[in-house]
């Protein structure tokens, strides 16, 4: 077998006197990228000795002329000099394509029009019989006394009308039940017809593949381009098991394509690469400090970063079930193979998929990844009385996590859904799962005084008591992380003091200034309490905003 590559090359004179040949082609695999995907069609062709040039057919108008590559194995021991690329209308095809949808829902109108002749005979049958026993009854009932008419010839004319009348109602019945399955063949055949001729003015192209060879044999000629309408996202689902301190993340990709052909049964693989994003090098332009003459600012032009998300390492299986015939077991979900590039990775479906050209997503199971999980739960009564069961996990997957929406489940109850960010390989990833209604909390502002002190200069003082009560409902301990707030000024004339009796905190947030932050171990059925007492003085007269 020989091996053949090139990418697109001027077409060499000889060609123009080439025999061409046009094999059918199908489309193979596709590589899925966020914003395109490169597609590989495969054809296999006879070539005889010398040149040829072989043509691949109904490829679709949008792919990039400059992104074509060609490869091919066969017997033949063959040379590529180029690739030509043709926009083709569809005119000649369709008409031929409506033509047959045409004759088509012409035979389903004549067999309808069949149909209604049967139901139409059958009734006429049904009055003919009914006329027939009144005019009978009637000349029966004036010679009575020639000739008397006894009960076996009145048992035998009522069974005769009764079996006439049934059977032609069946014919009815029958002959409409057709009608009614051929109504829906026509509705199906017009809009089949509609789309058809909705392709006239559709345009695609062809792409020739001018070779040599030296000796006849068969070709196996593979053809992959770029298109641009299509891409994938990442899905994921997370899964919190509370007794067990684990979180398991399921990553699956929508693709989808609106490139105008079906990718039927193709060997499928969605990339983490972004071709779109272009290749280059950041660089720093001086910035020169002058003397500013307006109100506008100085600043540097920013530039997106290069790169893309590192490779992944892998992904933690579950463990399997243990076998035996008569063992139920858990269905799996499949995994995708991956291929780790330098820069990006590939993940390839287990199984060959196809995907609408129309738009309509398709999802795959790509990994599951199981993490071990803290879980915390997070109460700021201050903005609502309630507790926020969240879990945090080291990404222990050995490639980073794309962003993504995510489905959250706790258990098998969903819960939600929330935005998971990229984490990086060693990085944090931390979700909420939604309110715990066992873990109480209540906050209570006990004292509020206006005051005024200050012996030469009186300032106004505001003094303020705030309680707040944990408790814990659970029978087994919790960790709470209670978030509350005190005032901060941004006026020197506003002086902000935290008084004795206040709970000191475990830190305060360092980005979010004036939140201090509590964190509560409670063992079973315990409860704990925080206060907060501080003032906030002010020169008297002074209105100020932010208070409660």
């Amino acid at each position: 077998m020989r091996t053949l590559a090139l990418v697109a090359l001027a077409v060499p004179a000889l060609a123009a006197a080439a025999p061409s040949l046009s094999p059918a082609s199908r489309i193979d695999a596709v590589t899925v990228y966020r914003q395109s995907a490169r597609v590989t069609r495969v054809a296999r062709v006879e070539l005889p000795a010398g040149a040829s040039r072989v043509v691949l057919e109904g490829l679709p108008d949008e792919l990039d002329d400059d992104s074509i590559r060609v490869e091919g194995k066969g017997a033949a021991r063959a040379r590529v000099f180029g690739v030509s690329v043709e926009r083709v209308t569809a005119q000649a095809a369709v008409t031929a394509e409506a033509r047959a949808v045409e004759e088509r829902i012409e035979r389903l109108q004549d067999d309808d029009r069949a149909l209604e002749d049967a139901s139409r005979a059958a009734q006429a049958r049904a009055k003919f019989v009914e006329s027939l026993r009144s005019t009978y009854s009637e000349e029966r009932a004036k010679n009575l006394a020639v000739r008397g008419v006894s009960v076996r010839e009145w048992a035998e004319l009522a069974g005769h009308v009764e079996r006439e009348l049934a059977d032609a109602a069946a014919r009815v019945r029958k002959a409409e039940a057709g009608r009614r399955e051929l109504a829906r063949k026509l509705a199906q055949a017009r809009a089949e017809l509609e789309k058809v001729q909705s392709k006239r003015a559709r345009t695609t192209k062809a792409v020739g593949v001018e070779l040599e060879a030296e000796r006849d044999g068969a070709l196996e000629l593979a053809v992959s381009y770029a298109v641009g309408s299509a891409g994938w996202a990442p899905i994921w689902d997370a899964r919190l098991d509370p007794e067990r301190a684990t979180m398991e993340l399921t990553f699956l990709g929508s693709v989808w394509q609106r490139t105008g052909e079906d990718w039927s049964e193709v060997k499928l693989a969605v990339s983490t690469a972004e071709p779109a994003r272009g290749v280059y090098v950041p660089e720093l332009e001086p910035v020169y400090l002058t003397e500013r003459r307006d109100v506008h600012t100085l600043g540097v032009a920013r530039r997106a970063p290069a790169g893309a998300p590192a490779p992944p390492q892998g992904a933690l299986a579950p463990a399997p079930a243990p076998g035996g015939a008569e063992v139920e077991q858990d269905v799996e979900l499949a995994a995708a193979s991956v291929e780790q590039g330098l820069l990006s990775a590939a993940f390839t479906a287990p199984r060959r998929e196809s995907v609408d050209g129309a738009g309509q997503a398709r999802k795959i199971a790509l990994q599951r990844f199981p993490l071990r999980a803290e879980l915390v739960r997070i109460a700021a009564p201050r903005r609502e009385a309630a507790t926020f069961l969240t879990a945090k996990a080291v990404n222990e997957t050995g490639f980073p996590l794309l962003p993504g929406l995510a489905g959250i489940y706790v258990g098998d109850e969903f819960v939600g859904r929330a935005p998971i960010a990229l984490t990086p390989p060693g990085g944090e990833l931390e979700l909420a799962f939604g309110v715990d209604d066992r873990i109480e909390v209540e906050r209570k502002v006990l004292e509020r005084k206006r005051l005024t002190a200050g012996l030469l200069s009186k300032d106004d003082v505001q003094r303020y008591r705030v309680r707040i009560e944990v408790k814990n409902r659970y029978a087994t301990p919790v960790a709470v992380r209670l978030l509350d707030l005190v005032p901060v000024s941004r006026d020197e004339r506003i002086k902000v003091a935290i008084l004795d009796g206040s709970t000191a905190p475990a830190r305060e947030d360092p980005e979010r200034p004036g939140v201090r932050i509590h964190e509560l171990a409670l063992g079973a059925r315990e409860s704990k309490v925080v206060e907060l007492r501080y003032e906030v003085r002010t020169p008297r007269g002074l209105a100020i905003a932010g208070l409660d």
